[in-house]
């Protein structure tokens, strides 16, 4: 068997480059929800038609939340701004960078596989050793620490359905303004390593997770840097809808503007239509400074399609970055309406819409320019084509060649009894991701393979803290560990970590959003240690 994987792989290494770049997309749609995703970094969009938004759900129904989103990067090369853009064309192409310089073969391409494939069934699953050099996730079986064909699983542990790509914007071919997100600068050379997956878990359904692992590989520092999830986000008809965002959960969202979206015929979902939307389940680091410090959510916001104002689609590269840092296209501050002295903010229609309590769309927006903080107000705000937001970075954000940042959102959809209270099933269900995104593998980060002398658990931080907090242990060798959060009263309230771990360094995130302000034990145990340590949780 090893001897025809062999020649298989022989034959895929060997394989003639293709002499010309073709955009290709590939489904993920392991439960409700069938989405696309580009080998060019863009996702939510379907290639299969022209002009055909790309998140469908429910699975088969041909009814579609969104049009297209994907990943931009943006940051200073020796003082000068450089883009990755992925919005409706993107400027990524499957391949890896070297010293700044961009590499492709035919083994970069899309690779999916599901529950229950095998090396007979699905030729993906048979390669995927391929791409694990480049992050592609596996169970490791055996535990050994590498990855072994035949032995351990291709894919998301527990997952139906996963879905991996390493891209990358070196190829300054594909850096053109058309991009749709004011692309055309020079390359970061980045690379890029996306996963995307799912579950057919209850509760789980409705629900899909993207991950990129970005790395600097040109020969150069960056500056001020900013990862921002663009999205063009059409809930049915295109012309009628709303948007807000939850700062407690890192959650941007589009809803219908009344209670009737478009007819119900074709992508429109008629009365009672549902709430889309993102979750930044982990944001860039600063890893410059100890402690780290989680740079999470830097703006939420969105903007209007086709308006005269500052508040529009970006034309220059200048534009799209000052909008990756929360501003108007021209630099200009959102305000907060009915606010003296005027309020500037960075997370859009903050409020609820259901309770019409703080900023909503029915409160309307300051039609501000040019660095005023004054100008007039639109209230409510009429509904119709909506782009969102969602970025993670910092002026002091800086990635020096080889470093690495992980970005991990998960796009959700839920329907309720009418508009708006589908808006707030949707944050409900966010706290329910949320947990299980930290409660599980999925949030464990390993920072070093290096194998410590003892088992440790290090005191979290920051601390106090509110809501997230990292918490670090060691472990030894491979045991079955288990780390655990308790209340005040000695109640379990989170498993955080219950696996066969290999020795090394880990961090794993907490999120307190939907605990009340207290005192918290984190408890490591293995079979011949345990540790706890206290955290302080300030609301």
């Amino acid at each position: 068997m090893k001897t025809l994987y062999l020649i298989l792989l022989l034959f895929i290494l060997n394989a003639s480059l293709n002499s010309q770049f073709i955009r290709q997309q590939i489904s993920l749609e392991g439960n409700n929800i069938r989405t696309f995703i580009w080998n060019t970094g863009v996702f939510n969009q379907d290639l299969r038609t022209v002009n055909t938004p790309g998140f469908e759900w429910p699975k088969g129904t041909g009814k579609a939340a969104c049009y297209t989103a994907g990943l931009c990067i943006g940051g200073y090369v020796n003082n000068e701004l450089r883009l990755g853009t992925a919005s409706y064309s993107g400027e990524f192409r499957p391949g890896y960078c070297s010293n700044g310089q961009f590499f492709t073969d035919s083994r970069f391409k899309h690779f999916k596989v599901k529950r229950g494939d095998n090396y007979i069934t699905n030729p993906d699953w048979l390669n995927w050793g391929l791409m694990v050099p480049f992050g592609a996730p596996y169970v490791d079986v055996n535990n050994n620490g590498g990855y072994d064909y035949f032995v351990d699983t291709p894919g998301v542990r527990s997952s139906s359905e996963t879905v991996f790509i390493c891209i990358t914007d070196g190829d300054s071919l594909r850096h053109t303004s058309s991009e749709g997100f004011s692309g055309g600068t020079k390359p970061l050379y980045s690379e890029v390593h996306l996963t995307a997956w799912c579950y057919d878990l209850t509760g789980l359904t409705n629900v899909q997770f993207i991950r990129w692992e970005i790395i600097n590989r040109s020969n150069s520092r960056w500056d001020s840097v900013y990862f921002s999830l663009t999205s063009d986000v059409d809930l049915g008809d295109a012309n009628d809808d709303y948007t807000g965002c939850d700062t407690t959960r890192n959650l941007l969202y589009c809803y219908n503007g009344d209670n009737t979206d478009g007819t119900g015929t074709g992508v429109s979902y008629g009365s009672n239509p549902p709430a889309f939307g993102y979750i930044l389940l982990k944001g860039a680091v600063r890893k410059d400074v100890l402690p780290y410090i989680n740079l999470n959510a830097a703006t939420l916001r969105v903007w209007h399609k086709s308006v005269s104002f500052c508040d529009r689609d970006p034309n220059t590269p200048n534009e799209s970055y000052n909008m990756f840092k929360g501003l108007k296209n021209d630099g200009t501050s959102w305000v907060i309406p009915f606010t003296s002295p005027p309020v500037r903010t960075k997370f859009t229609y903050s409020g609820d819409p259901e309770t019409i309590m703080g900023w909503t769309e029915y409160t309307g927006r300051i039609q501000n320019c040019y660095d005023s903080l004054t100008g007039q107000l639109i209230s409510p705000s009429p509904p119709g084509d909506r782009r969102m937001m969602l970025s993670s970075g910092s002026s002091q954000l800086r990635m020096n060649t080889g470093d690495t940042q992980v970005i991990c959102i998960a796009q959700l959809i839920v329907r309720g009894s009418s508009n708006l209270n589908s808006v707030t099933l949707l944050k409900q269900l966010a706290g329910y991701v949320i947990n299980y995104y930290n409660e599980n593998i999925i949030g464990i980060q390993p920072i070093s393979i290096e194998v410590p002398g003892n088992y440790s658990l290090s005191q979290n931080y920051p601390n106090p803290f509110n809501p997230n907090t990292i918490i670090r242990f060691n472990i030894r060798d491979s045991r079955l560990t288990t780390l655990r959060v308790f209340d005040a009263l000695g109640g379990e309230i989170a498993t955080l970590v219950n696996e066969q771990l290999n020795p090394g360094t880990y961090e794993i995130n907490w999120d307190g959003t939907n605990y009340p302000s207290g005192i918290y034990f984190c408890r490591l145990e293995s079979k011949d240690y345990s540790y706890t340590i206290k955290m302080v949780l300030v609301k």
